[in-house]
């Protein structure tokens, strides 16, 4: 009876330490991953003789400081109309998404003029995003979803970040927990959009940062 005890005993302990060597032994990506302060998803593109429209949405911490430790995620959404004209410093805007209406007040961007104001939701990549400025003469531009159709997704993108960098990534792990934060953003021209790419930026504790420019086709890195 006592040596059935004592199998039964070994076996319990092999068992449970596999599990606990399983728990501490993630992959990169799956400690990265729960690590990100910033990710953007869609993205709604639209031009007219007023200027340029853009909508991008995600999500990012709601303590916005980038000091490689993250936050709680918020959703937020970003129209962003890039424009020659001058509509002054905080014009009306009206933007629909669906059948709801948003409207309120442009901030304007001091670094490229642009005029810019977060709306603080998600859409999806189906739904209709029209944007107007009555008031000042703008029709109704109807944005057209870029992102539905890329062959790199925001989670692919940061896939292709982890194993690029993971030797790098790996020295800041400590028992599974990583001493840094992910940021995963769109680049894109505001008039042409047509060279568009994921820009993975992960900053760390120490102040080192490790960024990744890739191709949101091809899924290529243009820039380390």
């Amino acid at each position: 009876m006592k040596n059935i005890l004592k199998i039964f005993g070994v076996i319990v302990f092999v068992f449970v330490s596999s599990l606990c060597l399983l728990a501490c032994n993630k992959s990169i990506e799956e400690i990265i991953s729960g690590q990100v302060s910033e990710y953007r998803e869609d993205f709604f593109f639209a031009s007219s003789d007023d200027g340029s429209v853009s909508f991008t949405d995600g999500q990012r911490e709601i303590d916005f400081v980038t000091n490689g430790m993250p936050t709680k995620l918020v959703d937020f959404g970003v129209l962003v109309f890039k424009t020659d004209k001058d509509f002054g410093d905080s014009p009306k805007f009206k933007f629909l998404v669906n059948d709801k209406v948003y409207e309120g007040n442009f901030e304007r961007n001091p670094f490229d003029n642009t005029y810019v104001v977060d709306l603080l939701v998600k859409v999806n990549s189906q739904d209709k995003l029209v944007f107007s400025m009555p008031e000042y003469g703008v029709n109704e531009i109807t944005l057209q979803c870029l992102s539905k159709d890329w062959e790199i997704s925001c989670s692919k993108a940061l896939d292709i970040f982890c194993k690029n960098n993971s030797s790098k990534l790996q020295e800041y792990v400590d028992k599974d927990n990583f001493e840094g934060e992910i940021f995963i953003k769109i680049v894109a021209d505001k008039k042409q959009p047509d060279n568009i790419y994921w820009y993975v930026l992960c900053v760390c504790q120490d102040g080192n940062v490790i960024s990744n420019l890739i191709s949101v086709t091809s899924g290529e890195i243009v820039q380390n």
